[in-house]
């Protein structure tokens, strides 16, 4: 190895390259952007079409269906989803991750000119779904009980003000209330004159308008003219004329206020938002795609202290901060990696008891780590939770070859060789071993862009984090370490190691008996993998951030005052847990299209619930605290409680289990759904279990008989449209964004009252809507979901006391036993497990393959370098030793072993052959000495023990802070620090005394094999 040679001979220019390194470093650091998780951008399109006047079967099938038809066909699509509801449909199209949605997007935009649909249908918007479209701020603005006040004050002053922050990209209020300028019109008075609401309305439309005129040419100049009869004020809407009588006088002028009260007024509240039991208004902010979350939080925040400082009266009250939660999971992640790394540096000093030695491995730590930022920059990478997390995994693996490459000049300056000499064949002796190590644990993250979907976008960062820095900390150990050694430290005598006390009867007695070493060590591992079923699997490890939902739904048809009471009574006991900080409600939905899509509607209202940062239970204790005080017994209303976290936003929850229904009869689906959801209920770890089928919705509907209406000279439209404008008004004009409603006075919206409406009739006579038809009660439309083209209904199982995986296991066993029971017919319907449980399977494939890969490419790199096929078996003997503590690690933690618990075997793959490449390659350059197998394999444990024992601890107690996982951000990695403590230590210990023996054994049966067949 001729690194070490070149860096101690020109120091100048090794430091050199490394103030270089460092000025690059901190120029990269101030450029990388903060973020919670890795750009993730899911390949899903939605296109979203309106079709008024359309009940869900007419849009299911005139809207739906074809654009089915046409998405379903367009290149890598993997499913289908859509909702047809009442003037509305939705179809969502999930494509396979790397698939260019703006491609999509193009090539679905000129085949949907082809579609026919039906000519009130309007054109099919297509949307691409983008998590910057998520706001980053949430918050909610109140002053008091003037609300009115309120709404001016955030339109006129806080909207714009917050829309001028650089990178912010719309801000967006709910709540509060419309007004509208209300024409109540006087029936007595219409009759009087001679008049209908619809000639009221048809005269305000008429002289209420901003007309062009044409041009005009005068004095040599050509000016447009305009037609201003527009109507601006209250005042001359009352003075607006209607009709013309005779009086004595002449002419009389009746108007609109001489035959109706008109009046501002609030509009019908459909909508409502709460803080903290207090009536708000909420405010979302959005920021750019590339912008930086936590510098557009912080911008925010500052500005709305300004806006508090010249209006006192305003208080806000913050419900959710992206980049509150993004700087403190970096931040708890950032300490995760300082304190591992002074554990690392406080190993070191204690087992080489030098200062200067800890003090160059102390300088290659963190220059290993400057290094990996200035790598990150220029591949365009953030500081987030998983790269950072990578950061914090490799910091222990960080100074391993620096300890290696260290402690072996150390020894050879014990035997009072040159200062140069002593470092230079220290450093070249092992760097074989080292450059070896290196790339075994940097092979292991190769097959990381074989794992495709969420989790392969979600873990790369991480492991190429890991690839740069282990990189970085090779380059540093073999010209940086090597120069600082020649530099600062000196000769001494030998000191005598008391750990070889210890470990060389050991290692002598385990050669003298192999075989009982080995039967020893068999059954230690055969106990561990007995113990292995009781580790529950799952998709992801639980994350509490500290807030939680709560979804209330009462029975379709319920009024909005009903849900209102229903979610402040919620609200009132909420809000009596101490550990609640802001509790958010809203009730109904304020956009109507939103409300069709969603299913929402003034039945439906939400609770959203961040907790205090400095309490004593969890989230889940929360929760289960508030199942208890609250009533959920009335089957009036259904209240479902969801913890928030990032991992659940993207489909990882990780209390319940989904199963879907498919096939092409509804009736059939929905008889399997009662069946399913039956059995599900008799599992002993389920809760509680939900399902997705709709009830129609109470309403009255009017029966026209058509006959008795031709007879009065009336069409089905007239006697709709008079109904409809007598019950909801007519818009007739917007004045200043304010809409003119007008309707009959003291209308009443009873049954009988409708029944009693009067029209008049082409004829000018009176008839009552009961003599042309009939007012029943009935059940309206309903939402009709399909999924792949088929209709489809979802059955949510939610669990407690155990783990995903065992509860999937359950949920296919009942889904098995009841498709034999009930002889289902599986080519006509599906059943099967969807959501979480679905991802955790798909997940643990695509790791189990890389797995394998990476043992592949593992020994491929180790052949290579030992030039043997059988010592990189030897070698490989080393991960079987790793499952001991691997299972004792998860069992005594209590962990799942999910999908960052599989990446640590993954990375284990790479790490805990590092501590027998060490060996065996000191144990084969023995014998080129001429040792013999015995001596050189004891002479090998005993000079190399120091060494392996220090990178093993370094890499375990660096880990030690992630493992621990108390705050968020570390959490996620918790499982995956547990795994590779846990196989390091029981690898490590094992590997000192099993590869010797092995190393024995195979080498003893190649010579004699040697002997026999030469």
């Amino acid at each position: 190895m001729k690194l070490p040679k070149l860096a101690v001979k020109n120091p100048v220019t090794t430091i050199m390259m490394m103030c270089l390194v460092l000025l690059l470093g901190f120029v990269s650091l101030t450029g990388l952007r903060l973020d919670l998780l890795p750009n993730i951008n899911p390949p899903i399109l939605a296109v979203m079409t309106t079709y008024p006047g359309a009940g869900p079967e007419e849009v299911a099938e005139l809207v739906t269906k074809p654009v089915e038809s046409v998405v379903g066909t367009s290149q890598g699509i993997e499913s289908l989803q859509s909702r047809s509801s009442s003037n509305s449909s939705l179809v969502i199209a999930q494509y396979k991750w790397g698939t260019d949605i703006s491609e999509v997007r193009e090539d679905l935009s000129s085949s949907m000119g082809l579609v026919q649909l039906p000519q009130d249908a309007g054109r099919p918007m297509m949307v691409k779904f983008d998590p910057t479209m998520m706001p980053i701020i949430q918050l909610s603005v109140s002053n008091g009980e003037d609300l009115a006040h309120l709404q001016q004050l955030v339109a006129e002053m806080i909207v714009p003000q917050l829309q001028n922050i650089d990178g912010v990209a719309s801000v967006n209020v709910t709540g509060g209330f419309e007004e509208e300028i209300l024409v109540k019109l006087n029936k007595e008075e219409l009759e009087s004159h001679n008049l209908t609401q619809q000639q009221i309305v048809q005269m305000i439309q008429g002289n209420n308008l901003t007309f062009p005129g044409g041009v005009i040419e005068e004095n040599g100049e050509k000016l447009n003219l305009r037609i201003l009869a527009k109507v601006e004020t209250v005042d001359q809407l009352k003075q607006l004329p209607v009709s013309i009588l005779p009086s004595e006088d002449g002419l009389k002028i009746v108007t609109v206020g001489e035959i109706a009260d008109v009046q501002l007024a609030k509009k019908d509240i459909t909508s409502i938002a709460r803080t903290n039991g207090k009536e708000s208004l909420l405010i979302s902010i959005q920021k750019e795609g590339t912008a930086n979350t936590v510098e557009v939080s912080t911008n925010v925040q500052e500005r709305l202290e300004k806006i508090k400082e010249t209006n006192d009266e305003l208080s806000f009250i913050v419900s959710s901060d992206q980049g509150e939660v993004i700087q403190q999971a970096v931040s708890n992640v950032m300490l995760a990696l300082i304190f591992g790394g002074i554990f690392a540096v406080a190993v070191i000093f204690v087992f080489l008891r030098s200062i200067k030695s800890t003090i160059i491995v102390g300088i290659a730590l963190p220059f290993s780590v400057i290094t990996t930022f200035v790598l990150m920059y220029f591949t365009g990478m953030s500081l987030n939770i998983m790269s950072l997390g990578g950061l914090a995994l490799g910091v222990g693996m960080l100074v391993d070859n620096s300890i290696v490459v260290i402690e072996n000049i150390y020894r050879h300056l014990t035997k009072q060789q040159s200062r140069k000499d002593a470092v230079i064949q220290g450093a070249s002796e092992v760097g074989g071993a080292v450059t070896a190590s290196m790339l075994t644990t940097l092979s292991v993250f190769l097959p990381m862009v074989f794992i495709g979907g969420l989790i392969g976008d979600l873990f790369k960062e991480l492991a190429l984090t890991v690839t740069f820095s282990l990189f970085a900390s090779w380059a540093v150990a073999l010209t940086v370490v090597p120069t600082l050694a020649g530099l600062l430290l000196k000769p001494e005598k030998l000191k005598t190691r008391k750990e070889n006390r210890f470990y060389k009867p050991v290692i002598t007695w385990a050669l003298n008996h192999r075989l009982m070493t080995l039967l020893i060590v068999g059954v230690a591992l055969i106990g561990s993998l007995s113990l292995a079923p009781k580790i529950g699997t799952e998709f992801m490890p639980a994350q509490d951030e500290g807030m939680f939902s709560i979804n209330v739904e009462l029975p379709e048809g319920a009024t909005f005052e009903r849900t209102l009471e229903v979610v402040q009574l919620i609200e009132s006991e909420v809000l009596r847990v101490s550990e609640v900080d802001v509790v958010t409600s809203s009730v109904g939905n304020a956009d109507a299209l939103m409300a069709s899509i969603t299913g929402s509607g003034e039945n439906s209202g939400s609770l959203s619930v961040k907790l205090i940062s400095d309490r004593k239970i969890s989230t889940e204790e929360v929760i289960a605290q508030l199942e208890k005080t609250l009533d959920l017994d009335n089957e009036d209303v259904n209240v479902s409680f969801n913890i928030s976290n990032s991992m659940a936003a993207m489909g990882g929850e990780t209390n319940q289990v989904e199963v879907m229904l498919l096939g092409q009869s509804g009736e059939r689906l929905e008889s399997y759904t009662k069946e399913l959801s039956s059995r599900l209920n008799d599992l002993e770890e389920i809760k509680s279990v939900t399902d997705s089928v709709q009830t129609g919705k109470p309403e009255y509907q009017f029966f026209l008989n058509k006959d008795e209406a031709f007879k009065h000279g009336l069409t089905a439209y007239q006697v709709a449209t008079f109904i409809n404008q007598s019950l909801q008004g007519t818009v007739a004009a917007t004045i200043f964004d304010t809409q003119v409603r007008v309707q009959m006075e003291d209308i009443s919206n009873s049954k009988k009252a409708l029944e009693d409406l009067v029209m008049i009739t082409p004829m000018n006579q009176e008839v009552s809507l009961k003599e042309i038809g009939e007012v029943v009660r009935g059940e309206g439309p309903i939402t009709i979901v399909r999924e792949n083209q088929q209709d489809s209904i979802v059955v949510t199982a939610k669990f407690e006391g155990t783990d995903m995986g065992t509860v999937s296991m359950n949920v296919q066993r009942t889904i098995d036993q009841m498709v034999t029971d009930l002889n289902i017919d599986t080519n006509q319907y599906q059943i099967k497990t969807a959501g979480g449980t679905e991802m955790m399977n798909e997940a643990f494939a695509s790791l189990l393959l890389a797995v394998v890969l990476a043992m592949v490419f593992v020994y491929m790199v180790m052949a290579s370098q030992f030039e043997s096929l059988l010592q990189p078996l030897i070698i490989m003997f080393t991960l079987p030793l790793s499952i001991i503590g691997v299972v004792l690690g998860l069992l005594v933690t209590g962990y799942s072993f999910g999908v960052t618990a599989f990446l640590g075997i993954i990375i284990l793959v790479g790490i805990v052959l590092n501590n027998a490449i060490v060996f065996i390659d000191y144990t084969n350059q023995l014998r080129i000495k001429g040792h013999t197998v015995h001596e050189a394999l004891i002479e090998a444990g005993v000079t190399r023990l120091r060494p392996i024992v220090m990178t093993a601890l370094t890499t375990a107690l660096g880990l030690l802070p992630l493992a621990i996982g108390t705050g968020e951000g570390t959490a996620l990695q918790a499982p995956m620090a547990i795994v590779v403590i846990g196989g390091l230590v029981s690898s490590t210990v094992l590997t000192l005394v099993v590869i010797p023996v092995i190393y024995s054994l195979l080498t003893s049966m190649v010579e004699r094999m040697k002997q026999r067949f030469v």
